[in-house]
């Protein structure tokens, strides 16, 4: 992984989500990925999910909003 691209996973991980189970506000960098693609905090989770450690490795950088807004701002 490239110095940009750990920058838009950072900045991808401070975007705000609520959790699907209790519905309280979260940073994504904080949560896990069910299989329905909805998100879960730590006490809601259980263990088919995906941390986001985990399926940041497994997603396109380019495609996310803030790797648009990065290429804007150089």
């Amino acid at each position: 992984m490239t110095e940009n691209q750990a920058e838009i996973i950072d900045q991808f991980g401070k975007r705000v989500q609520r959790c699907y189970g209790c519905l309280i506000a979260f940073y994504m960098k904080d949560m896990w990925l069910g299989e329905d693609i909805t998100y879960y905090c730590e006490n809601c989770k259980d263990e088919t999910m995906f941390h986001f450690d985990e399926y940041t490795k497994i997603i396109e950088v380019a495609k996310l909003r803030e790797a648009e807004e990065n290429k804007h701002h150089h």
